[in-house]
Protein backbone atom coordinates (compact mmCIF):
# COMPACT_ATOMS: atom_id res chain seq x y z
CA UNK A 1 0.00 0.00 0.00
CA UNK A 2 1.20 3.54 -1.24
CA UNK A 3 2.20 6.03 2.21
CA UNK A 4 0.42 8.80 0.56
CA UNK A 5 -2.60 6.86 -0.32
CA UNK A 6 -5.32 5.31 1.05
CA UNK A 7 -6.21 2.46 -1.18
CA UNK A 8 -8.84 1.01 1.30
CA UNK A 9 -10.88 4.05 0.73
CA UNK A 10 -9.97 4.66 -3.07
CA UNK A 11 -11.38 0.70 -3.44
CA UNK A 12 -14.45 1.02 -1.54
CA UNK A 13 -15.04 4.68 -3.52
CA UNK A 14 -14.62 2.39 -6.98
CA UNK A 15 -17.07 -0.58 -5.32
CA UNK A 16 -19.68 2.39 -4.91
CA UNK A 17 -19.44 4.20 -8.05
CA UNK A 18 -17.28 2.63 -10.09
CA UNK A 19 -13.64 3.55 -11.76
CA UNK A 20 -14.79 6.26 -14.56
CA UNK A 21 -16.16 8.19 -11.41
CA UNK A 22 -13.74 8.03 -9.37
CA UNK A 23 -11.24 9.07 -12.55
CA UNK A 24 -13.70 11.82 -13.29
CA UNK A 25 -13.61 13.20 -9.43
CA UNK A 26 -9.79 13.13 -9.64
CA UNK A 27 -9.79 15.62 -12.14
CA UNK A 28 -12.30 17.94 -10.37
CA UNK A 29 -10.02 17.96 -7.17
CA UNK A 30 -6.97 18.45 -8.79
CA UNK A 31 -8.76 21.34 -9.98
CA UNK A 32 -10.14 22.88 -7.24
CA UNK A 33 -7.69 21.81 -4.60
CA UNK A 34 -4.99 23.13 -6.35
CA UNK A 35 -6.41 26.68 -6.11
CA UNK A 36 -7.47 26.17 -2.61
CA UNK A 37 -3.91 25.16 -1.21
CA UNK A 38 -2.74 28.57 -3.63
CA UNK A 39 -5.22 30.49 -1.70
CA UNK A 40 -3.69 29.08 1.89
CA UNK A 41 -0.45 30.40 0.99
CA UNK A 42 -1.58 33.36 0.56
CA UNK A 43 -3.97 33.37 3.68
CA UNK A 44 -1.06 32.71 5.52
CA UNK A 45 1.07 35.10 3.83
CA UNK A 46 -1.54 37.78 5.18
CA UNK A 47 -1.94 36.07 8.40
CA UNK A 48 -5.78 35.44 7.52
CA UNK A 49 -5.64 32.29 10.50
CA UNK A 50 -9.30 31.58 10.64
CA UNK A 51 -10.29 31.92 7.06
CA UNK A 52 -6.52 29.47 6.82
CA UNK A 53 -8.37 27.13 8.99
CA UNK A 54 -11.83 26.95 6.79
CA UNK A 55 -9.69 25.92 4.04
CA UNK A 56 -7.32 23.51 5.39
CA UNK A 57 -10.73 21.35 6.94
CA UNK A 58 -12.31 21.59 3.39
CA UNK A 59 -8.94 20.25 2.07
CA UNK A 60 -8.68 17.92 4.66
CA UNK A 61 -12.42 16.34 3.77
CA UNK A 62 -11.86 16.25 -0.20
CA UNK A 63 -8.43 14.88 0.11
CA UNK A 64 -9.87 12.21 2.26
CA UNK A 65 -12.80 10.67 0.51
CA UNK A 66 -10.70 10.70 -2.25
CA UNK A 67 -7.79 9.01 -0.65
CA UNK A 68 -5.25 11.42 -0.10
CA UNK A 69 -3.93 10.14 2.82
CA UNK A 70 -1.11 12.56 3.18
CA UNK A 71 -2.69 15.84 2.24
CA UNK A 72 -5.78 15.07 4.34
CA UNK A 73 -3.41 14.67 7.64
CA UNK A 74 -1.42 17.66 6.59
CA UNK A 75 -4.83 19.54 6.69
CA UNK A 76 -5.74 18.32 9.63
CA UNK A 77 -2.78 19.06 11.15
CA UNK A 78 -2.81 22.48 10.01
CA UNK A 79 -6.53 23.09 11.37
CA UNK A 80 -6.24 21.78 14.67
CA UNK A 81 -3.14 23.62 15.47
CA UNK A 82 -5.07 26.62 14.31
CA UNK A 83 -8.29 25.56 16.64
CA UNK A 84 -5.73 25.31 19.37
CA UNK A 85 -3.88 28.21 18.65
CA UNK A 86 -0.54 27.02 17.67
CA UNK A 87 -1.08 29.27 14.73
CA UNK A 88 2.60 29.70 13.62
CA UNK A 89 2.80 25.84 13.85
CA UNK A 90 1.55 25.62 10.17
CA UNK A 91 3.75 27.80 8.68
CA UNK A 92 6.18 25.10 7.84
CA UNK A 93 2.99 22.57 6.94
CA UNK A 94 1.45 25.08 4.34
CA UNK A 95 3.83 25.28 1.96
CA UNK A 96 4.56 21.67 1.38
CA UNK A 97 0.95 21.06 0.10
CA UNK A 98 1.59 21.62 -3.46
CA UNK A 99 4.11 19.28 -4.05
CA UNK A 100 1.90 16.90 -1.76
CA UNK A 101 -0.69 17.34 -3.48
CA UNK A 102 0.76 16.59 -6.66
CA UNK A 103 2.72 13.54 -5.36
CA UNK A 104 -1.05 12.49 -4.67
CA UNK A 105 -3.09 12.96 -6.95
CA UNK A 106 -0.75 11.73 -9.67
CA UNK A 107 -0.69 8.33 -7.22
CA UNK A 108 -4.32 8.52 -6.96
CA UNK A 109 -4.31 8.52 -10.57
CA UNK A 110 -2.34 6.07 -11.29
CA UNK A 111 -3.73 3.93 -9.44
CA UNK A 112 -7.36 4.34 -10.79
CA UNK A 113 -5.73 3.87 -14.08
CA UNK A 114 -4.10 0.59 -13.25
CA UNK A 115 -7.79 -0.24 -11.67
CA UNK A 116 -9.70 0.62 -14.97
Amino acid sequence: MSDILCEDTLNELVEQVGGELVATLLVDLAEDAGTRVQRMQDLLRDNEMDELRKEAHTLKSSTGTLGLKVVSEQAALIERKLVTGEGPGVEPVVPELPGLLEEGLQAATSWIADKQ
